[in-house]
């Protein structure tokens, strides 16, 4: 990956969609571009243990093209801690020092909503769908590319929440699921009329991870733009997906 650019801006407008992997596959698109990515190659040098694999691929929705990924990882059950998750970095990765830094801020989001949904210490919360193995693996690439893009501002649109039930391994839950309601306080949403989680808790903890802030778009002058969508759903009733930008700041 080469960063052509000298401290650009990276804004993301949030539609619908936003998980781990739709985020990653953005993120490269717009790095890329997403064809000159080999995302097996990047995920076997990140993680040379791991016996996953990934790709990324292009994906149309509703006729408009776009960019998905999906990371394929040997079936688990797992309750995982986050200092197993610590360790899977520490002991199983080659990320450099600045993606560690990021996907330990990524994750101290994800674990600290989960001790306030559960009144419990933070040591002691234990992951269930949010600590899959695919989901560290996307989270460590996904700090792996930003930290290349080296972005000067990160922008992002409200994020969109609708009402409605998720299923999740507590049973039936209101929607927002609770760890994603967990991290709202501070961050800009707006309605969503579609079915279903529009950002799931992984994907708002990226966005507050990586130091996102909220707000319409950026002063740029775009260089390169992508669309991204979630791998497996497509939301009726609204538009779908994500916009990435990525591009210099507008002299004043």
């Amino acid at each position: 990956m080469v960063n052509v650019f000298s401290r650009p801006i990276l804004t993301v407008r949030i539609h619908s969609g936003l998980n781990a992997e739709s985020f990653l596959a953005g993120l490269l698109s717009v790095a890329g571009p997403a064809e000159l990515f080999n995302l097996e190659d990047l995920l076997k040098s990140a993680f040379p243990r791991s016996k996953a694999h990934a790709l990324l691929y292009p994906l149309s929705v509703n006729h408009i093209a776009g960019f998905s990924c999906r990371l394929d990882c040997p079936h688990e059950h797992v309750h995982r801690t986050p200092a197993d998750i610590e360790a899977i970095y520490e002991n199983e990765s080659a990320l450099t020092p600045a993606a560690r830094d990021i996907t330990r801020r990524i994750w101290s989001v994800i674990a600290h909503a989960e001790a306030r949904v559960h009144d419990a210490c933070v040591e002691d919360v234990h992951f269930h769908e949010v600590g899959r193995m695919s989901n560290i693996l996307a989270i460590g690439l996904i700090a792996e590319v930003f930290a290349a893009v080296n972005p000067i501002d990160f922008v992002c649109s409200p994020v969109p929440l609708g009402d409605g039930e998720v299923v999740c391994a507590h049973g039936v839950v209101t929607n927002p699921a609770p760890a994603l309601l967990s991290m709202i306080d501070g961050v800009a949403v707006k309605p969503f009329a579609g079915e279903g989680e529009a950002v799931t808790p992984t994907g708002l903890a990226i966005l507050l991870g990586l130091g996102a802030r909220f707000d319409c778009w950026p002063q740029m002058r775009v260089r390169r733009h992508a669309t991204a969508f979630h791998n497996k759903k497509v939301f009726n009733g609204c538009a779908n997906g994500l916009l990435f930008a990525l591009g210099d700041a507008l002299q004043s």
